[in-house]
């Protein structure tokens, strides 16, 4: 293989692990502006859920789409972390590599930081909660917790990519 031919598949192989990563850090902060705020999910979240439970009340619902938007934190969030551990477990840095758990939680919290921070600067559409954090941290920790468990079956190092 000339050098040419691997600096293409570097940098290929870079792309198609680093690109998801990037992709869904926009998704996130797409979520973090106005058009994540509750007053806009409801348009698709509440004729879910009145479909659903026909006979609920008001506050029944509300507290149903207060419960679907914190799980999607938690889906958001361990998403984050996976694709951060996929980018980082095999990364051409040593420093990240080594401790590619630690980093990819490392990741999660700062965007968590990072989106409340945008949220509580949004006129009032949006509030900044450090509970959010919170469980956007642990829900990212928790989904890398998982992948260190994992870590010993095949089908995980192939997902990583160490295979």
């Amino acid at each position: 293989m000339s050098f040419s031919e691997l600096l293409s598949y570097r940098w290929r192989e870079r792309f198609f692990r680093y690109a998801p990563l990037f992709v869904w850090l926009g998704v996130i902060a797409w979520l973090s502006s106005d058009s994540g705020a509750m007053s806009e999910t409801s348009r698709f979240v509440r004729p879910i859920l009145r479909f659903l439970f026909p006979e609920a009340s008001e506050e029944t619902i509300l507290t149903l789409h207060g419960l679907v938007r914190k799980s999607a934190h938690v889906f958001v969030y361990s998403v984050l972390a996976f694709l951060a551990a996929r980018a980082f477990f095999v990364t051409s840095l040593a420093a990240i590599r080594s401790h590619w758990a630690a980093a990819a939680i490392g990741m999660v919290f700062i965007t968590a930081s990072l989106d409340e921070l945008n949220q509580s600067f949004s006129g009032g559409t949006r509030t900044g909660s450090l509970w959010d954090v919170a469980l956007d941290t642990v829900s990212g920790a928790f989904a890398i917790g998982l992948i260190y468990l994992l870590l010993k079956r095949r089908f995980m190092k192939k997902l990583l990519g160490q295979i």
